[in-house]
């Protein structure tokens, strides 16, 4: 019995290692079996393309001939957009340029600003570009930068390019404070942004004018929203 002591201990220690093995082998399964589970979930599809701006609609509301002026320009060049990124060389792209701001139908104009910047990929949700896209006016405080930014408007509306020393270049480039937006790809190449009613950005084929729409987030005409035509400052 002295000699089989010995043995019948060690056979217990073995079986005894044997089943925790076994159970500690069970549970890793578990945790990998449930990992796995959690990790296969199917993605969630994209939604489907955001329609065209429905130029024909705000045209009869705004009562437009063959052009005109003011948001009926900007109407009747928004046509046969450009296939375009809003993800610029840089990640962020600056525009300037003059708007038509439409409430009540009666219109006003003032200078503003657009900037596309580059995001990360996990930060915007399905469908969307890695891009958000805001607009801005300068402030009356600033109005040496307001001055500027006309002369240089009008130095890119004649082909021509403002010196590197106009404020309202400067302040553009340099501006920090920006209420962006989501974006995504709508039909007809264009560029549709979740800000206020929805605003569309349509790239003209023939050069590098940005226009956009942008529909009142409460309307009391149809057709009220900012309706802007941009030219690039820095890309």
């Amino acid at each position: 019995m002295s000699r089989l002591f010995p043995v019948l201990m060690v056979t217990v220690l073995v079986t005894a290692a044997c089943k925790d093995t076994s159970k500690n082998s069970a549970v890793a399964s578990a945790a990998v079996t449930t990992t796995s589970s959690v990790s296969a979930k199917p993605k969630l599809p994209p939604p489907p393309p955001p329609d065209p701006l429905d130029v024909a609609a705000l045209r009869k509301s705004l009562k437009c001939g063959g052009g005109g002026h003011g948001p009926c320009n900007v109407l009747a060049l928004f046509k046969n957009c450009k296939k375009w990124s809003p993800i610029t060389d840089s990640g962020d792209g600056r525009w300037v340029g003059m708007a038509s701001i439409v409430k009540n139908g009666a219109f006003t104009e003032e200078l503003m600003l657009l900037r596309s910047k580059r995001v990360n990929v996990g930060d915007v949700g399905p469908g969307q570009l890695n891009v958000k896209i805001a607009l801005a006016t300068i402030s009356d405080s600033y109005p040496a930068a307001q001055r500027h930014a006309r002369k240089a408007l009008r130095a890119y509306q004649r082909g021509d390019v403002p010196k590197p020393t106009n404020q309202g270049v400067v302040y553009i480039k340099n501006r920090k404070d920006w209420a962006d937006a989501y974006a995504m790809q709508a039909k007809a190449n264009q560029i549709y942004v979740a800000d206020a009613g929805g605003a569309h950005l349509c790239q003209m084929a023939t050069d590098q004018r940005l226009l956009m729409v942008r529909k009142a987030a409460t309307r009391k005409h149809p057709a009220d929203g900012v309706y802007a035509v941009f030219y690039p400052v820095s890309w």
